[in-house]
């Protein structure tokens, strides 16, 4: 898939900054202990119901067929090669796509999917794309007979064009999230050792990070249909996916309540404090999110001084290249221009709210449009959804600083980290930033930012997920990644 990343458009790119902004700034340290990668495992409710804790959501232009766009929905997290047999999909939840194409974040068609029994001999049914009968957090079954049914593990289609897959597959989040969480935890500093600061050491292949995700599967479900199905008035889509438990209802209908739901990745996990508000946030629908949320998501650095300490988007990056953290080996390159105009304080919120993927159906497959109107265009497999958004955090999100650096100003109305003990700092999640990578990959592939570095190839042909690991000493085992 192409990389459209360039000087030209760098001017949308700001929108991704937010995807990990809140981990440095929202979530109070009284609730790290039960924040995980992604949204694997993120809500109570979820945790005691794997089979409906959905992991990632991608909506993408097929690459094969620019006249068809491919949503995924992985759940059941970490799942582990040496008990495949055992992971399935529920036959008690109602597994949805949902999709508006009028811009008022409520659903106008949805994609469902249901299955017949527990376990790998399962059969799924695919419904839709189609006006749902009712819509928000409960819903009914759509009457229609099915658009295609298939079996676990297998790819199935109907003569309407519509394609799918419902089976084990690899999971293709990458993130280094152990060391991530000892760095908030006081235990290292940063991802990769730089003088006085704990970190990870550098190996011989040029790495330093672990991919905590790879060795795991999740169950996949996977569909395909053609644009002219989900268009509206105009190109662009919003796409999210929940999963709803079955309800008794006195006439025997099939009615669905909704306990889990996702549309930009990571957005609970990272703005949403953990224990009950992450399972208010799951209940809830996008068209509440602006009302709901919006307190949550800070102010993004301007080209202005915010404080009259030089708190500008320049002063920033004169800042990083002076704690020498923007060349390798110690970081990244600065992936914005000391040069680059912002003026809107609210952009961050107007990028993640509502949490809905924002996809242009006639944009070529591949294309990133970063920033543009959301984190990117819908989301693809291979999309790096970690690297990318730290490089663009460290110059973006407001800091309080010691006095005589910029941000070191006073506090006021900015909705700022607290770092005036630099380079201590009392917001530890500062320095999860600072580096703008976790260096899983090796520094010479470091600016390629679209590959993820996945344990295993990606396919490029449907369903796009890579093959489940295998029993453990299989050939093509991975082992968990050795910690350092």
């Amino acid at each position: 898939m192409k990389n459209l990343i360039s000087l030209k458009r760098i001017s949308m790119m700001l929108g991704v900054a937010a995807l990990t902004l809140g981990a440095a700034t929202l979530t109070p340290a009284r609730h790290l202990k039960k924040v995980y990668g992604s949204d694997h495992r993120e809500a109570p409710t979820v945790d005691q119901m794997p089979e409906g804790d959905i992991t990632d959501v991608y909506s993408f232009v097929d690459p094969n067929d620019s006249t068809k766009v491919d949503f995924i929905m992985n759940v059941n997290p970490f799942a582990t090669a040496a008990e495949a047999s055992s992971y399935s999909f529920s036959p008690d939840f109602l597994y949805q796509f949902k999709i508006d194409n009028t811009g008022d974040a409520r659903e106008d068609l949805v994609i469902q999917v249901v299955f017949d029994q527990p376990g790998t001999g399962q059969t799924a049914s695919i419904y839709g794309p189609a006006a749902p009968t009712t819509t928000g957090a409960r819903n009914t079954l759509l009457t229609s007979a099915p658009t295609a049914t298939g079996t676990f593990n297998t790819t199935f289609g109907s003569a309407s064009g519509v394609q799918a897959f419902v089976g084990l597959r690899d999971d293709p989040f990458v993130f280094d999230f152990a060391q991530f969480t000892r760095i908030l935890n006081n235990q290292q500093d940063l991802f990769r050792a730089v003088g006085n600061f704990r970190g990870r050491p550098v190996r011989a292949d040029g790495t330093s990070g672990v991919d905590i995700f790879a060795g795991f599967n999740v169950t996949s479900i996977v569909v395909s249909v053609p644009k002219s199905m989900v268009r509206g008035s105009t190109s662009m889509i919003n796409v999210w996916a929940t999963v709803s438990q079955r309800v008794p209802t006195r006439h025997g209908a099939n009615v669905y309540q909704q306990f889990e739901r996702q549309g930009q990745q990571a957005f609970s996990t990272i703005f949403i404090p953990s224990g009950a508000p992450r399972d208010a946030e799951n209940f809830e629908i996008p068209e509440h999110d602006v009302a709901n949320y919006s307190s949550l998501i800070p102010d993004a650095l301007t080209t202005t001084d915010n404080d009259g300490s030089g708190n500008t988007i320049a002063g920033r990056a004169a800042l990083l290249t002076g704690e020498g953290v923007t060349s390798l080996p110690n970081g990244a390159p600065l992936l914005l221009p000391a040069t680059f105009a912002n003026t809107d304080k609210n952009l961050l919120r107007e990028a993640l709210l509502p949490d809905v993927q924002r996809l242009d159906l006639d944009l070529p497959s591949g294309t990133l449009a970063i920033g543009q109107f959301g984190l990117q265009n819908g989301r693809m497999v291979d999309y790096n959804t970690i690297d990318v958004p730290l490089q663009l955090l460290r110059q973006l999100a407001d800091v309080q600083f010691p006095s005589g650096i910029p941000g070191g100003g006073a506090l006021g109305t900015r909705v700022a980290l607290n770092c005036t003990a630099f380079p201590a700092c009392q917001d530890r999640r500062v320095l999860v930033v600072l580096q703008g990578t976790q260096f899983i990959k090796p520094d010479s592939t470091l600016t390629n930012y679209a590959d993820e570095g996945n344990d295993y190839p990606l396919p490029t042909t449907f369903p796009y997920l890579a093959a489940p690991h295998p029993l453990p000493g299989n050939a093509n085992t991975i082992d968990y990644p050795p910690q350092q």
